[in-house]
């Protein structure tokens, strides 16, 4: 049965983690979409295709935030607890470091569970689903890019297109002009309709567009031509069915674990240390967040983030060297976490010796 005095820690512990985390979020994820609206307007990725890969970014984002945002809430809210006193009463009443951790994983279990669900199988979930979005809509991603009523210039730069409408679907468009020029030959041409088309042998691009009429040459030349067609197709990328291969971030967890690829192996490991480096952290951060009655209440928070980012920092230099061979996989990223466990432990002895109360039970 979860007592009064734990309901409150549990609710101050979530309280300041999850506004930290709000927070946090909102700020990265600001910056994430100035990327990603950036990449489409350059083409890179297709209009349709914005919000799967906003998603798949800001599920990964949330999981590498999970154990910072609630270690920093930890820091906050038994700091406040602090320097208001009402932490310092509870020692005296015997409520010590033992009840405390009590608290702090009560309050952390649901946290571990969700991150552990983000950082393992959500994540390259919703990337996977991205990128086949943004294979699948960059084969008519050129034609659907074409603007209604103006000239449009090819990316080979040789296709002037303009069409008097398009289809809802943006698969169809109608009253078409072509030119094209090139060193050898100059050609208009107009037609009735056009569609896309992809090559299933090539997987090339091409418009397709009749009945109508082409053009050749120039006008007076002797070899000026004027042609009816029925239908014929204009080449507009080359290559378009192909995709590129999966990034290791992007596999799911039943496609890397048993793979063999040392890239593979990494993310492994790395998507099984973001959760534990959240059980890490929340060690940490009870001893951390002692105040003394002449520290401001945020006193421990420059601390907080200085550990935190060199935390950061040697996991990733670990993930770096473990890519490059430079550290045997055995090894991976256990000594980072060893590190930060035995500095938590270390603090947690300088703590309990400094008061007779910490580690004692409740009477």
């Amino acid at each position: 049965m979860i007592s009064i005095v734990q309901r409150y820690l549990i609710f101050e512990i979530l309280k300041n983690s999850a506004a930290t985390i709000l927070i946090l979020f909102i700020i990265l994820m600001s910056n994430t979409l100035g990327r990603v609206l950036s990449d489409v307007s350059d083409g890179e990725i297709p209009v349709d295709a914005l919000f799967p890969v906003f998603l798949g970014q800001s599920i990964q984002v949330l999981s590498l935030l999970m154990p910072f945002g609630f270690f920093l809430g930890v820091v906050f809210a038994f700091g406040r607890l602090y320097k208001d006193h009402e932490l310092v009463v509870l020692h005296a009443c015997g409520y010590g470091y033992r009840q405390l951790y009590q608290v702090l994983f009560l309050a952390m279990f649901p946290v571990f569970l969700f991150t552990l669900w983000c950082s393992v199988w959500l994540s390259a979930e919703a990337l996977q689903q991205a990128k086949n979005i943004v294979d699948e809509k960059k084969d008519v991603h050129e034609f659907q890019s074409l603007k209604v009523g103006q000239f449009n210039l090819s990316k080979d730069k040789e296709s002037v297109f303009f069409m008097q409408s398009m289809s809802a679907d943006k698969l169809q468009i109608q009253d078409i002009i072509i030119t094209q020029k090139s060193s050898r030959s100059e050609s208009l041409e107009t037609a009735k309709a056009g569609r896309h088309v992809i090559d299933d042998k090539s997987g090339d691009l091409f418009l397709e567009v009749g009945p109508g009429t082409r053009y050749e040459g120039k006008a007076g030349s002797v070899n000026y031509k004027i042609i009816e067609f029925d239908k014929h197709g204009i080449l507009l990328e080359k290559n378009q069915s192909k995709v590129a291969a999966l990034k290791p971030q992007e596999k799911y967890l039943s496609q890397i674990i048993n793979s063999n690829r040392l890239s593979d192996r990494v993310e492994l490991y790395w998507r099984i240390s973001i959760p534990v480096s959240l059980l890490i952290l929340g060690l940490l951060a009870v001893p951390l967040s002692y105040i003394s009655p002449r520290q401001g209440r945020y006193g421990k928070i420059g601390v907080a983030l200085l550990i935190f980012i060199l935390y950061l920092n040697l996991l990733g230099f670990s993930k770096g060297a473990l890519e490059r061979g430079g550290l045997p996989m055995w090894l991976n990223f256990w000594w980072v976490h060893l590190v930060f466990l035995l500095l938590s432990l270390m603090l947690l002895k300088q703590r309990i010796r400094g008061s007779i109360f910490f580690w004692r039970t409740e009477q």
